[in-house]
């Protein structure tokens, strides 16, 4: 498929993709999908790129991708034009005409859809209040859609746009599919009119306010120029051709019946469906453009996890957790219009800024941040002395909270754009350190048992949406992660970040950081002040094996001790900054002693892989040079190993394509292949890994081997595979297989700001002016 440049084009993903060595089928993100609507943590409708409503995370921890046909706009432009600006199906309304043909523009939290139509174009540009400057208004479970149509003929003429939705009140509770094979009883529509305010109300009745109970709205407010019409409610099996051929007549609608209830399904026929619309119509004149702005807004206000504790959403301490305050976000949502329009813009100028790389990557950077809202992501509102929480799930097959080993790369972009938010999760780890929980949970990976968490070492996740998140953390059970090498420092690295721009979070936090350091120090056996790996797989590569001092994990402890030596000054405690300072400056020269080969840094010390070039080797003197935290290595050395990086990893073994995990250091081709070893990491393109090898490689001047690194990442991305908006943990160089689609990590992306230089310029990046 072709489009003009800077039009994001989703291509489909094919299931065997999944199906190559020893890797199960893994879970489908869905092949059309771009921009979601709904605000942090409020859960997310995704619309895709061929106009539908295809992905919902509307239940906390549930994936579902799905395309309704009763959902989306359709286009009216005189009798009989009237068309659905999506893809058909099987199950489709009868007499409904669809046509989703058209152009796409995503630029994260906007999403443009432009359609010609004769003489006419419409534009539909949405918008969810994921913004920076938005405030209190971030996390508003609502959508907002600008409907512009320009005649751009000789003569005058009349156009509707209309908006159709299902009620899906009741529909996504518990963790398996949505709705219920006899259907949803108790559902019901009705019209709201309230000033100038119409829209279609829909919610159900229920003995209790559960997750998804609550009310939908779909609204839009009258104007002068716009005529607005509503069906409250219709079955699209039964009653979804006359409901058709009433605005196929003439651009408005009507209610084919009285107003029904739900219910009363039997298996062998399909169960009724309340079906909401909203029409606007207007007139035209030869060379005029009209605009009018709609809206999807909902409150579900309730969160309930697998094991029975239920939270409300982060929303409801402001909005009130009743469940009944849909028309009244629908309501603000549009009086806000225009300032969250403009928030938009302002953001992506401040973020195209920030990131100063070509359109491609400053394009991929910003809709990195999908996760957001799109994350299977949840914030909680504070409620009975619990605080709020906030959590972004690892990836949809690997459903953990705020996986700590992904979160430090992700956070260089939550940091950047929302501090407080970073900072929360910081706090929860921090708030986890003290806990010893002695339950036993099985090793996945043996036939051993482990205790959940030790004391002083920090959790691998806030736990899982099928447990207790946020209140009994660690769930992770592929490795023992209690004797990971990572994680305490990567704790320190993270709130680093957040106290950098909050000083007065260090005099809090600098004293279990401390605990948390100390506790990983007895794994310096030798006290070389360096700690070694224990030749298992024992830190975020948990299928690599790493024994002695190890490039990763040696790298990251110096990291966190020049952070807690700052951390420490800001607290005043000049004793402890002393101390780790020169942890530091001490276990920098063993570790460079004991891994520099004469051009690259080594895997580790001892262990297996002493013939592999390892592309991650400097990510904690990178972390160090970019957050403020000086040089830990030679510079001439990083730059001679970013370069046998840039070489092996990526030209060679990654064949321009991508950066491979590992390269031989012997062979100039091939992928390396250790005897013995299984699949998976080493030998995979892992995409957010991948980022923060180009980041690292900017820090230290190698600008140009950095940036091909990203633009060959922009195309492999995007054009080539169409995995915009599902970005996976990992692909294969020479194979179409991904792994592990929506994954955090590759949210890092942000830390190449932190390393950028230079002023791009924003007309460079948006292809259609005002997007």
């Amino acid at each position: 498929m072709t489009r003009p440049d800077g039009w994001t084009v989703s291509l489909p993903w094919q299931p065997e993709q999944a199906q190559s060595r020893k890797i199960p089928a893994q879970i489908d993100a869905g092949g059309d999908v771009s921009v979601a609507i709904g605000g942090i943590g409020a859960g997310a409708i995704t619309r895709g790129v061929n106009g539908g409503f295809t992905r919902w995370s509307l239940k906390a921890g549930r994936l579902h991708v799905q395309e309704w046909p009763e959902n989306g706009f359709a286009l009216w432009h005189g009798p009989g034009t009237a068309r659905a600006l999506r893809p058909g199906a099987d199950d489709a309304p009868q007499g409904w005409r669809f046509d989703p043909e058209g152009k796409q523009c995503a630029l994260f939290p906007r999403v443009t859809h432009e359609y010609l139509a004769g003489d006419l174009t419409l534009r539909i540009d949405q918008l969810a209040p994921v913004l920076p400057d938005l405030g209190d208004e971030r996390d508003l479970p609502a959508g907002l859609f600008r409907v512009t149509l320009t005649n751009n003929g000789a003569a005058p003429t009349e156009a509707a746009v209309m908006l159709s939705f299902l009620n899906l009140i009741g529909w996504f509770q518990g963790f398996g599919p949505p709705g219920q094979h006899a259907g949803i009883a108790g559902q019901w529509n009705r019209d709201i009119a309230d000033g100038d305010l119409r829209g279609v109300l829909m919610s159900r009745d229920a003995a209790e306010m559960d997750e998804g109970e609550g009310q939908m709205v779909i609204a839009a407010r009258e104007t002068e120029n716009w005529q607005l019409s509503t069906c409250p409610a219709f079955d699209p099996g039964r009653e979804g051709a006359a409901f058709w051929a009433r605005f196929d007549r003439d651009g408005t609608l009507d209610a084919p019946g009285p107003g029904w209830t739900s219910g009363g399904g039997f298996s062998e026929f399909p169960p009724p469906r309340p079906c909401g619309a909203i029409a606007a119509k207007t007139a035209l004149a030869a060379g005029q453009t009209r605009q009018i702005d709609l809206v999807l807004a909902w409150d579900m206000p309730v969160i309930c996890f697998g094991q029975g504790r239920r939270h409300l959403r982060h929303y409801t301490a402001k909005w009130g957790g009743d469940g009944q305050n849909a028309a009244a976000i629908a309501a603000h949502a549009l009086t806000r219009a225009n300032l969250w329009f403009d928030a938009a813009a302002q953001f992506h100028a401040r973020a195209v800024s920030e990131i100063a790389a070509p359109a491609p990557v400053a394009h991929l950077a910003i809709n990195e941040l999908y996760l957001m809202n799109d994350g299977l992501t949840v914030w909680t509102a504070p409620q009975d002395g619990e605080p709020a929480h906030f959590g972004i799930i690892e990836c949809p097959d690997y459903p953990l909270y705020d996986t700590l080993d992904l979160w430090v790369y992700a956070s260089a972009a939550v940091s950047r754009f929302f501090p407080d938010i970073a900072a929360q999760v910081t706090g929860d780890f921090i708030a986890q350190l003290p806990v010893e929980d002695a339950e036993q949970r099985f090793h996945l990976r043996s036939t051993a048992r482990f205790p959940r968490q030790l004391a002083d070492m920090a959790p691998h996740d806030l736990g899982a949406p099928n447990a207790d998140p946020f209140i009994r953390s660690n769930d992770y059970a592929y490795q023992d992660s209690s004797r990971w090498k990572d994680l305490n420092a990567m704790l320190v690295i993270c709130a680093w970040r957040d106290i950098r721009q909050d000083h007065s979070l260090a005099a809090k936090w600098a004293e279990p950081l401390h605990r948390a350091m100390s506790a990983l120090s007895r794994f310096d056996r030798d006290g070389d002040c360096v700690i070694e790996n224990d030749g298992i797989p024992d830190q975020t590569f948990d299928n690599i094996p790493m024994k002695g001092i190890s490039a990763y994990c040696g790298g990251l402890w110096l990291a966190a001790a020049r952070a807690l030596s700052e951390i420490s000054r800001i607290a005043g405690d000049e004793l402890r900054r002393d101390a780790w300072l020169d942890m530091a400056t001490r276990g920098a020269k063993a570790w460079h002693q004991a891994l520099w080969t004469g051009s690259y840094y080594r895997v580790d010390s001892e262990g297996a892989f002493q013939d592999a070039v390892f592309a991650e080797q400097l990510y904690g003197p990178g972390l160090a040079r970019m957050l403020g935290l000086g040089d830990l290595v030679p510079v001439e050395a990083a730059q001679s190993a970013l370069r046998v990086v840039h070489d092996r990893n990526f030209r060679a073994a990654g064949q321009g394509r991508g950066v491979m995990a590992m390269s031989s250091a012997t062979h100039s081709s091939a992928i390396y292949a250790p005897k013995g070893e299984e699949g998976l990491q080493w030998d995979e393109v892992l995409v957010g890994f991948n980022y923060s090898v180009a980041a690292t490689m900017r820090a230290y001047g190698l600008t140009a081997e950095a940036a091909e690194i990203m633009q060959a990442l922009a195309q492999e991305l995007g054009p080539r595979r169409g995995l915009h908006f599902r970005t996976p943990a990992a692909l294969m160089a020479d194979q179409p297989r991904i792994r592990a689609q929506m994954n955090m990590r590759p949210m890092g992306i942000w830390a190449y700001a932190d390393a950028a230089e230079g002023e791009p310029k924003l007309a460079d990046i948006l292809p259609l002016g005002a997007v």
